[in-house]
């Protein structure tokens, strides 16, 4: 029996409870997915982003990812075992590694996308508004910046 204090996430109005939802469900199904290829989500989103910028150190990709260090280092580690990519020391700092994508890693690229593309296309996420997903977009850098601020 459901309190009046205790209401469902389809009775709030509070749109933190919706995208907490959806993030968590994109993120479970996603995982799912990934998991046939023996990959995380975060080292997804790792492997793109060694995709798009070749030679991506560490630390970089922890900023860029907004991911602490160990995350990344576990996630890069994950990869590597897997023979998704390599990791190469610095010669200008030997305390960060340059990140390149194998073949292997490389191959995964279309599978990955298309996974997400099909997700986007069940869901209906083609028919949404442009101007609701540029609005959305300027909401979360927002959030970013308001929690760069309170991290200093």
């Amino acid at each position: 029996m459901k309190s009046e204090n205790n209401l469902t996430f389809k009775e709030s109005k509070h749109f933190a409870d919706t995208l907490y939802v959806f993030h968590k469900n994109h993120k479970n199904y996603l995982n799912y997915e990934f998991s046939k290829y023996n990959i995380s989500l975060i080292q997804v989103f790792c492997i793109f982003k060694i995709y798009e910028n070749e030679n991506i150190n560490q630390k970089d990709l922890a900023d860029d990812l907004i991911l602490t260090k160990g995350a990344i280092t576990k996630a890069i580690t994950k990869l590597e075992s897997e023979g998704y990519l390599t990791r190469e020391k610095l010669p200008e700092d030997k305390r960060y590694y340059s990140l390149r994508l194998t073949k292997k890693g490389e191959e995964l690229i279309p599978v990955m996308k298309e996974i997400n593309e099909r997700w986007e296309k069940e869901l209906g996420l083609d028919e949404v508004d442009p101007e609701f997903l540029e609005i959305f977009k300027r909401l979360t850098i927002k959030s970013i910046e308001m929690n760069e601020k309170r991290d200093i």
